[in-house]
């Protein structure tokens, strides 16, 4: 919203200096501090020989006040600029008015596709809350990059293969329940898992203790089994893979609630299963190129001199591994999307994994091997329940949902007043999660506080909307209407200069933020401009005001609150409108 006003700085400066304007216009930013000026110009930016406050001093006693640009002032190397403020504050609120929940969206990815990877449980492994983190994060930048323009997909490529699987049959066999696998069955094939692998591991521990001989004659181990189960699987065994699809179906199916409790869509559900004749070329394609190396019947290959190790690709037995499905599925990709971005939303564990895959593709020559990129996030401490055990994910939202719930059921008179009490302590409770993840960038580690997040003050999910629903409400009890042509000039105080400036920036933070796809960028926007609205509400009130200010300053809070609304959305929060 700035840019006129920097174009026509930029115009006089390089007139009265003779440096160019593509140069100048780069220098001049919004101030930190209103009350010194609206836009700062830094002077050595300029490159301009002589002593830079000196410049400052006489390029501001040079200038021409006009209509866009109303003064100007030397403080050092730096000039001041006072801009026209109704009308930057008139295309603000206008062009918020205008475009609603698009503003600030671009077409800057026109004609150009993205695969954001995100999520991927493992099934028959717990799908629990250290996954919320890949969810929404993904979930951001899928929503980010659609707002720029792009062709985005959404993909959720499921950990659905290998020999874990050849492990829960036989444990599905001996432990399994079809009542408990329809009711449940991501829990009930987790408890699967952990029962079979609990008997494996007694079982290695009791012929460890046997004899040679005793051993030999103990037959085939669990483990033995498992491997020939998978064996099968991926030799196309019928009946093995029937059992598999069923399990992976219904885990797909509760999977999809979960997801849209958080507000989550899936373009596509992939997977390391649905990898087809790419694992096979991928094995071919490292033949071919001298890249696979055998070593005891198994095959890798060696990145060594590029400081990762060797990767192994398949097994003695011939069964694959992840890398080597990894390398198929980007193979199969590219020919079926041709995308121009791919990102792998994992976490900073996974970082050797991703290094491996990304240097194995470029050695295999693909001429979309600079086209992958890994968004790697640090880990959560202290997600459990009041037990103290790790939860599911599942279990981790209902546990948020009813902390919420007593929060806002000690506000009797409040409680009564909410149309959906159930469904705003969940919306509340997912807030107050998310938004202590988001908030720090995402390399970082931290620890989740139950105590901190269900703060209705401070910087919390329950707090934005609160925000959120506060100024929903003033449009509710305002005595006139949101008037996109009342008459702004009557926003003359410094708060609301404030506000105008915090609103008139959500367009430069949607384009920072794609350039740094760090949800904190937008976080910490919202909660400053929430805190901006704090600081107006007991003085620049719209109830008992005389009707053209009432009008202005509705305008302001109604854009505020829009893109307040905008954020929480782009975060994969639902804005709630009363609570």
């Amino acid at each position: 919203m700035y840019d006129t006003f920097k174009t026509a700085i930029a115009t006089q400066v390089s007139a009265l200096s003779g440096v160019s304007a593509e140069i100048v216009e780069p220098a001049v930013n919004v101030s930190n501090n209103t009350a010194n000026g609206d836009l700062t110009l830094t002077v050595p930016r300029l490159r301009m020989k002589g002593n830079p406050a000196q410049i400052a001093k006489t390029l501001a006693e040079q200038w021409k006040a006009d209509d866009m640009v109303t003064g100007a002032e030397a403080a050092g190397p730096y000039i001041n600029f006072r801009i026209n403020r109704t009308v930057l504050t008139r295309s603000v609120l206008q062009a918020v008015h205008a475009t609603g929940s698009k503003y600030g969206w671009t077409n800057e990815g026109a004609g150009k596709r993205v695969i954001v990877e995100f999520s991927s449980p493992n099934i028959a492994k717990p799908f629990h809350a250290g996954h919320l983190r890949s969810t929404i994060i993904g979930n951001f930048i899928y929503k980010l990059h659609k707002a720029h323009g792009w062709d985005a997909i959404s993909m959720n490529y499921l950990g659905d293969w290998g020999k874990q699987y050849g492990l829960l049959a036989l444990g599905f066999e001996r432990f399994g329940s079809e009542e408990e696998l329809v009711a449940d069955p991501i829990k009930h094939l987790f408890d699967v898992y952990v029962k079979v692998s609990a008997a494996a591991t007694e079982e290695a521990e009791r012929i460890k203790a046997m004899d040679a001989e005793a051993a030999a004659a103990a037959g085939p181990t669990i483990q033995d089994q498992a491997r020939a189960y998978f064996k099968s699987m991926e030799d196309g065994d019928e009946t093995a893979l029937a059992l598999w699809q069923r399990f992976r179906t219904l885990s797909i199916e509760k999977y999809k609630q979960i997801y849209a409790r958080l507000g989550v869509h899936f373009d596509v559900y992939s997977g390391e299963s649905q990898v087809g004749e790419g694992t096979s070329r991928a094995i071919q394609m490292l033949t071919d190129t001298g890249l696979l190396i055998e070593d005891k019947g198994a095959k890798l290959v060696d990145l060594t001199e590029h400081k990762l190790g060797k990767a192994l690709v398949q097994k003695s037995d011939g069964t694959t591994l992840y890398l080597t499905r990894d390398i198929g599925a980007a193979i199969e990709r590219y020919e079926e999307y041709n995308f121009d971005k791919h990102f792998y939303v994992v976490s900073s564990q996974q970082d050797h994994q991703l290094k491996q895959l990304f240097k194995t593709v470029e050695l295999l020559g693909l001429p979309y091997a600079d086209r992958f990129e890994h968004i790697n996030y640090g880990l959560v401490n202290g997600m459990s329940t009041r037990k103290g055990t790790v939860v599911f994910l599942d279990d981790m939202l209902h546990e948020s949902k009813e902390k919420m719930h007593d929060v806002m059921r000690a506000n009797e008179a409040k409680y009564n007043d909410v149309a959906n009490p159930e469904h705003i302590a969940d919306v509340l409770g997912m807030s107050a999660i998310v938004i202590q993840d988001m908030a720090a960038r995402r390399i970082k580690n931290y620890t989740f506080d139950w105590g901190r997040i269900l703060n209705f003050e401070g910087d919390t999910g329950p707090y934005l909307q609160y925000t959120h629903a506060r100024l929903c409400s003033l449009e509710r009890k305002a005595h006139v209407k949101v008037n996109p042509d009342a008459d702004v000039s009557l926003l003359t105080e410094e708060v609301t200069c404030d506000i105008i400036n915090q609103i008139s920036l959500y367009p430069d933070i949607l384009a920072a933020s794609i350039k740094s796809l760090e949800p904190c960028t937008v976080v910490q926007y919202i909660l400053k401009l929430s805190h901006s609205i704090s600081s107006a509400w007991e003085t620049i009130k719209v109830c008992g005001e005389a009707d053209d200010v009432a009008e202005a300053r509705l305008l302001m809070y109604w854009s505020a609150r829009t893109v307040i609304g905008n954020a929480l959305t782009l975060l994969g929060l639902e804005p709630v409108e009363a609570m």
